[in-house]
């Protein structure tokens, strides 16, 4: 079977899921520009457009390009030896910011275990001292952990979404048990890796259920977890009725009736619920966190003032960095990169420039960026001059 990506005829793989090895000019780049909530620097690595944890909700499933072939045709796109084009990238640079493996599509998805880009990809930015992070609903591979373990500032977060196992099948059906997410949890925090669970995202009427937080987070803790992450579930507009027609086909015609109700705030292009209830339920989550001594952040959560996008972490997180750990800007020293001298990473909220890079003291009202490889690029030759 052959699929037409590009105007060109790709050979499409079967097995483990349908994909197609393609070629790719992809570049490391930072976070996307606008309404901007990411405290700290990244460098955003994706090596599969499209994922086989087969979550109905996901939200790149509006993004264009390659996102658009799996959105329709259900295959995965794979970026060809990504790993040896991220190693070149970060061998052109002197300066970097921790590598975030993915934005958007599970790193350890099923068509992983044929490629292992994502532990290829850990390895080149370990074996440079660069400190990388990576968020998934699958299992850990091994490799991965006894990668990331070999570099201070590297960590991984865990997403959950809810306790009862039979419900959990039904929203992320390619995702591991709940009992494997712990277990994840466990084997990095048996490791002194800083482990995160994420509460990612909150369905409102099916596991918004305080006992239900509650459970998690100390389930979460007592498996090593030092840092909750909660978002509520948004809906791209582009992509809403697929959205409402899989939770009434799923849930019945009352959900997507109160989906409809609740998900009425129009913010840059996704429908979110009401800003009071999702504050309310923030509220709790908080509460639980801050009385079992964790810390807490959201990840990107807004509400509209002025009818502008704000974002409500400064009134519910309890944290310097939104991921509860500090890292921060590295630089090149010879073959290896060392972490900046007293840079705690917080890029949003520095005015001072700690790291030597005065476009990442980002606290001045304006100067959100989305950083690319050329600015990296740039700003190494600036450091270099600077001496």
């Amino acid at each position: 079977m052959n699929i037409s990506i590009g105007g060109k005829a790709h050979e499409v793989i079967e097995k483990p899921q349908k994909h197609v090895l393609l070629p790719t000019k992809k570049q490391l780049h930072g976070w996307w520009p606008g309404k901007r909530e990411c405290t700290s620097e990244r460098m955003l690595v994706n090596p599969y457009n499209g994922c086989g944890i087969g979550c109905f909700f996901c939200y790149s499933l509006a993004f264009p390009g390659h996102f658009q072939t799996f959105r329709k045709e259900k295959v995965i796109i794979v970026a060809k030896d990504f790993d040896r084009i991220v190693s070149d990238q970060l061998d052109s640079i002197d300066v970097a910011s921790c590598g975030y493996l993915s934005p958007v599509t599970d790193p350890f998805q099923p068509v992983n275990n044929l490629y292992h880009l994502s532990e290829k990809i850990i390895r080149v930015f370990v074996e440079r001292n660069i400190p990388i992070e990576f968020i998934t609903k699958a299992e850990i591979p091994e490799e991965a952990i006894e990668l990331i373990e070999q570099q201070k500032h590297s960590f991984g977060q865990v997403s959950f979404l809810t306790t009862n196992e039979n419900l959990r099948k039904v929203l992320v059906p390619g995702g591991a048990s709940n009992s494997s997410l712990f277990r994840n949890l466990e084997r990095m925090a048996k490791k002194a890796i800083y482990a995160v669970c994420r509460i990612d995202p909150i369905f409102p009427y099916l596991t918004d259920k305080k006992s239900n937080f509650r459970q998690l987070i100390n389930r979460a803790k007592d498996s090593g977890a030092k840092h909750i992450i909660a978002s509520m579930l948004d809906i791209p507009i582009k992509i809403h009725k697929e959205i409402l027609d899989k939770l009434k086909d799923y849930f019945g015609p009352g959900t997507e009736f109160d989906y409809r109700k609740l998900y009425v705030e129009n913010i840059d292009g996704y429908l979110n619920a009401k800003t009071d209830y999702r504050k309310k339920v923030f509220d709790v989550l908080r509460n639980i966190c801050e009385n079992l001594d964790m810390t807490f952040a959201l990840c990107m959560e807004y509400e509209l003032a002025d009818g502008k996008p704000r974002g409500l972490n400064r009134e519910f997180t309890n944290s310097t960095n939104c991921e509860g750990i500090d890292i921060p800007i590295y630089r090149r020293e010879k073959e290896k990169f060392v972490p900046a001298i007293d840079c705690p990473g917080n890029c949003l909220n520095c005015s001072q420039g700690k790291c030597g890079i005065k476009d990442l003291a980002m606290k001045k009202e304006g100067s959100k960026k989305d950083w690319r490889l050329k600015d990296y690029r740039r700003w190494s030759k600036e450091l270099k001059v600077a001496g």
